[in-house]
């Protein structure tokens, strides 16, 4: 989601603190776990599409819930009747405990991420 889209819906540019580390779903909630413990969120909005949530909800309750974090689903209607595979959802929860137990998330083995 890029800055003018938060702006339109009266989101202050000072509350808005855009992060570029992340390359896939698993490493957006990876990656800023930490600067949401430092800053003693425990609870957050996750806003995404009806077709994105269901993988992305799972990633963050494992990911953020393993910090204590609460996570508050936001849908936003998409132009599809469907959702991710559950294929996807269970590979990124996988790869969700995975970062739990040893730090990594395997994004490492995307080919293309090289």
């Amino acid at each position: 989601m890029n800055r003018r889209i938060l702006q339109q819906f009266g989101v202050p540019n000072e509350r808005l603190r855009l992060d570029g580390r992340a390359t896939d779903t698993v490493t957006n909630f990876t990656t800023l776990v930490g600067d949401f413990v430092t800053g003693r969120l425990h609870n957050i909005y996750l806003i995404t599409s009806d077709y994105h949530m269901r993988r992305a909800r799972a990633i963050a309750t494992i990911v953020l819930g393993s910090r204590g974090i609460v996570v508050t689903p936001v849908v936003v209607p998409s132009h599809t009747d469907k959702s991710e595979s559950l294929v996807r959802v269970l590979r990124d929860c996988g790869r969700s405990v995975l970062w739990i137990v040893i730090g990594r998330s395997g994004a490492g083995f995307n080919p293309h991420l090289r």
